[in-house]
């Protein structure tokens, strides 16, 4: 019986990954990416919505992912989230690394608007973390 009871509770577990991921799939919105002619770091910012319908002035969330890797064979790649908001956008590249940098990191800009406060933030992203520093 027990056997049973986890084979049930791990297709139930994967079947609500799957349905995860079929959702990101198909309502990301690309809002931004570098530029891959120089082989550093490349980051891919996703953008996705909660699932649902605005009601009385209350909508879905927003939340970023933050894609970034390596270039090579094997890659080292990593993704980071960042936290809900009402709106999220994109609002510029302040670093793309150079060829050669130690500890290369991208930095760019992101403007958040919860309950109609609007907050500038830096966000720092490399292979081993992610910062966002409020300005």
């Amino acid at each position: 019986m027990r056997v049973v009871m986890l084979i049930i509770i791990s297709l139930f577990i994967s079947s609500c990954a799957k349905n995860d991921l079929v959702y990101f799939a198909n309502n990301f919105e690309e809002i931004a990416k570098t530029d891959n002619t120089v082989p550093t770091l490349s980051t891919r910012l996703l953008k996705l919505r909660e699932h649902g319908e605005c009601f009385e002035n209350k909508c879905p969330q927003e939340a970023i992912y933050v894609a970034v890797s390596e270039f090579g064979e094997y890659p080292d790649q990593k993704l980071y989230i960042t936290p809900k908001a009402n709106e999220w956008l994109f609002t510029g590249w302040k670093h793309i690394p150079k060829l050669g940098e130690d500890n290369p990191t991208i930095i760019f800009t992101l403007k958040s608007i919860n309950n109609e406060i609007q907050s500038n933030i830096t966000v720092k992203a490399n292979l081993f973390g992610i910062e966002y520093i409020n300005e």
